[in-house]
């Protein structure tokens, strides 16, 4: 090996020590948003890891999906929206007779049965390394009697009162003489050395039950 070729390895290496680092212990976010107003639902979700993030963006009764680097957004697809809800309409105005035959109920909850062991301790140990960052709701809403209104806001905020040494928080706007409804929630959980969780999942997905109970269902030889 070259004198020159040592400095290209050492980058090399300290590249990889670099990713398995983030891997073990960078955590991976997940953090949620939606509101309801004047009729309308809004929503988002980014999963983040290190400086990338997934992003779900419910609009307008459309649904997109984007790549960002931190906060810059590098591209950004339309899911589903008006034309597609249009496309779909014509389509089911012509049924087609062909069907396919699909998961009889009694196998998909035998298939359930057989993976809910393994699936509860995956769950547990994937709990066990999440931690909630935090959990807020905000609504305004108002019921037919002004007494009951008057109960319920009551019963909201001694709820945020015992929440107060937690990251939750609940918090309401009383409507004693009509208005909107309205309300919004957002919130941030951490799963922390997600590359754990990945091994445990992969763990899960080659497990004897998934094998035998879950495979042949999803290739159709149920």
């Amino acid at each position: 090996m070259g004198g020159g070729d040592l400095p290209v390895l050492l980058f090399f290496l300290a590249l990889l020590a670099l990713s398995l680092y983030a891997l073990l212990l960078v955590p991976f976010e997940v953090r949620f948003s939606g509101s309801f107003d004047a009729g309308e639902w809004r929503g988002s979700c980014r999963f983040c890891w290190a400086v990338l993030s997934l992003r779900l963006l419910m609009e307008e009764g459309a649904l997109s999906a984007g790549v960002a680097l931190g906060r810059r957004v590098l591209f950004s697809v339309p899911i589903s929206g008006e034309e597609e809800e249009a496309v779909e309409e014509e389509e089911t105005a012509e049924p087609e007779e062909e069907e396919g035959a699909g998961i009889a109920p009694g196998e998909a909850l035998a298939a359930a049965r057989a993976v809910l062991p393994g699936f509860l301790d995956l769950l547990g140990y994937l709990l066990a390394r999440c931690r909630i960052g935090c959990g807020r709701v905000w609504f305004r809403a108002g019921l037919d009697d002004p007494a009951d209104t008057g109960t319920l806001y009551g019963m909201v905020q001694a709820a945020n009162g015992a929440l107060w040494a937690t990251p939750f928080s609940v918090a309401m706007d009383p409507l004693f003489n009509g208005g909107e409804v309205a309300g919004r929630a957002d919130g941030a959980l951490l799963v922390e050395r997600p590359l754990s969780v990945l091994v445990a999942a992969a763990f899960f997905a080659l497990s004897a039950p998934v094998r035998t109970a879950v495979w042949p269902l999803v290739r159709g030889e149920g």
